[in-house]
Order: C-alpha cells, then structure tokens, then sequence
C-alpha cells in the first residue's frame, strides 16, 4: 500500500506542478498559490471533523514548519517554471527531494532490507537522468535563476516530507492543516508584497489552472501523509519523488517540449527501481 500511495503523490505533485507552472506563466507565482492554497485549506479543514485527530503540540510544530517549507518551495518552484522548461526545471527539484528525506531516514536508523538499498539507488539515477537538461540552445534553455529557484525548492520541498513524516499517526489530518494554514498565511503575505505591480499580461486570471493544482497537490499530500505513516519514509520519499516523470510527460503532451535521450533513458530505470521497492521489505 506504502508504494501505491507515494506513486499516486507522484503523479498528483506532478499535475500540480504542471498546472501551476502554467498559470504562474501568465500572473505571479504568489496569488496563483494563494488560490490554489486557498481552495485546498477550505477542503481539508471541511473533512477534518471525518477523521479523528489528537495531535500533540509537537505534532503541530512540526506541520507548520512543514507548512513554511512547502510554501517557500512553491513559490521557489513556481518562479523557476514561470521562466524556464519544466522538463528542466520541475525534475531538478526531484534530486534534493529524494536525496535528503532518505539521507534522514538512514541516518536516523531506519534500516532497509537488501531489494530496498538496490531500488533507492536506482531510483535516485533515474531522477538524475530525469532532471537533466533537454537542451542548452533555443527556447528551451534554462536561466540561471530558474536552476537556482529549482535547487532551492528542492531543499525546502525535502524538509517538507521529513517533517510531514514526524507526526504521530494519531494525530490525523491535524498536522496537514496546520501547515495549510502556515502556507496560506505566507502566501497571503507574499501576494500583499507584490501586489500592486503590474502583471505579467492582460488576460484572464487562470483560475481553473490554479483550482487544479490546488486540489491535485491536496491529494498528493493526503497519499503522501498516509504512504509515510504505513511505511518506510526512505521508500515513501523515493518514489514520491519520481512525480518530475508525470510534468515533463505532460509538457511533452502538451507544451511539446522535447525530452532528452538521457531524461528518456531514466522512465525505463524508473520503472525498474519502483519494481524492486515494490518487494522492498524493512530489515
């Protein structure tokens, strides 16, 4: 269950990200996130009473940190896609994403069984491969600041997993809320910052782009809440961070960005690490 449910985070951060890159194309980063925030805070905290929470105050400390982690890797993320490839950008993110989280589960003594330490290392090549560049020349070259925007979102999103994966499972969707609630409070306050200068362009907000990558990135952290809790955060956080595959395949669907030999070389490894953590077992 541990890998189906850190494989549907993956494929809903990847919409999400893919939905937002785009809207943040045509207006700022920040009231794109509030929106999309906003619609997924008003979800979560509506089913709240279904679910039976009793968190503990360090079990919120850590979701609101969490919550400030997640809000400075989207805005750090949204910036990045705002400006440069997302079969580039959006898969950068994913090396520190899968790297970090696992880094902290074995040094915290999580231990792995042997099927597991050969699927982490696959996979973390297969992100490798994922995330580099398609191109340096035309269109689609990468700034300078969208690389550094990436890195910096890869590291926050990488805190976000560690201190989603603290809480108790006791505590429910308690933890999740308190971080919605530190997010929306920090995007709030980045759209007050910006507000007032001009806009990208003239047209319509894109309000069913930022609806979508809200609702999508509440259900990538719903799998990826229970993924930890009923498993390996070393495993959950690997294969979470293959979500780049589900961006760069829209992008190719729709925006018609052109992979690499390299980035298509790391889907079959993918698959192969997701095999192998699979049958993955704790020591």
């Amino acid at each position: 269950m541990t890998v189906l449910l850190a494989l549907g985070a993956a494929l809903c951060y990847g919409t999400s990200d893919f939905a937002g890159g785009l809207a943040a194309r045509r207006r700022r980063p920040a009231p794109v996130l509030l929106v999309a925030q906003g619609v997924a805070t008003a979800l979560l905290t509506a089913g709240l009473p279904l679910v039976t929470s009793h968190p503990t105050t360090l079990d919120l400390l850590a979701g609101a940190a969490a919550g400030l982690c997640a809000a400075t890797g989207s805005l750090c993320l949204y910036a990045a896609l705002a400006r440069g490839p997302m079969s580039t950008v959006a898969p950068l993110t994913a090396i520190l994403v899968a790297a970090l989280p696992v880094t902290f589960a074995l040094a915290t003594g999580e231990r792995l069984g042997p099927t597991a330490w050969a699927g982490i290392p696959l996979a973390l090549v297969a992100t490798a491969l994922i995330a580099r560049p398609a191109g340096t020349t035309g269109p689609h070259r990468p700034h300078r600041s969208s690389l550094l925007h990436a890195t910096a979102s890869g590291a926050a999103f990488a805190g976000f997993f560690v201190l989603l994966s603290r809480p108790a499972p006791a505590s429910g969707l308690s933890p999740l809320a308190a971080a919605y609630l530190t997010a929306t409070a920090v995007l709030a306050s980045a759209t007050i910052v910006v507000r007032g200068q001009p806009s990208k362009d003239r047209t319509a907000f894109p309000w069913r782009l930022s609806l979508t990558a809200g609702v999508t990135e509440l259900a990538a952290h719903l799998c990826y809440q229970y993924a930890v809790r009923g498993g390996l955060l070393g495993i959950a956080a690997v294969l979470t961070a293959l979500y780049p595959a589900a961006t760069t395949l829209l992008a190719r669907c729709i925006l018609h960005e052109h992979p690499s030999r390299a980035q298509l070389a790391g889907y079959p490894l993918a698959l192969a690490a997701i095999t192998l953590l699979t049958l993955a077992r704790p020591a």
